[in-house]
């Protein structure tokens, strides 16, 4: 009898989660960077092609050493149809931005960077650049079957720990 009844609120639970059930998704933004090492670097640091639409949301640029002189750091989209383009006057080593642009399919991206260096020496020998790109929620792929996954899992586990709280010793034995 005491059996059924573990059955029957088991069963309630299950329900009770799935009549006010909220499903969240994480996701993942990906990262695109590079790194140019020379005597002077110059221009094109990065080039990238996007598969499908998404947000271009956070940068990040080191240049190795903090410069003598501003150091004008461009981030340009370009498609068929358009083109965007943010440009960042950077004075110190590292720093991070946020060019929030809209990334469309087959939309092409350059990094560059621009100086005039006034000696040799204080040419810029060392750019690391990184941002962080969100595809959109439509060219996502969504595994329907994690949330039972997820429930599946943390029946058993309470059932574990159920059992292990009643024999007192915390052990389960």
């Amino acid at each position: 009898m005491e059996a059924k009844i573990k059955q029957l609120e088991l069963i309630t639970q299950r329900l009770m989660r799935r009549s006010k059930r909220v499903a969240r998704a994480m996701i993942t933004p990906y990262p695109i960077s590079n790194a140019v090492i020379g005597d002077e670097v110059k221009g094109n640091i990065l080039r990238y092609m996007f598969p499908c639409k998404g947000k271009i949301v956070k940068a990040g640029i080191d240049l190795g050493k903090k410069p003598k002189q501003d150091i004008t750091v461009t981030i340009s989209l370009f498609g068929a149809d358009s083109g965007e383009a943010r440009a960042f006057v950077l004075t110190k080593k590292r720093v991070a931005v946020e060019p929030n642009l809209d990334v469309e399919a087959l939309d092409k991206l350059s990094v560059s960077i621009e100086y005039e260096a006034e000696k040799p020496e204080n040419n810029i020998t060392e750019v690391w650049v990184t941002l962080l790109w969100i595809p959109h929620v439509a060219d996502v792929a969504v595994r329907n079957f994690l949330i039972e996954e997820l429930e599946n899992d943390y029946t058993e586990e309470s059932e574990e720990l159920r059992k292990q709280l009643s024999s007192g010793d915390g052990s389960g034995e």
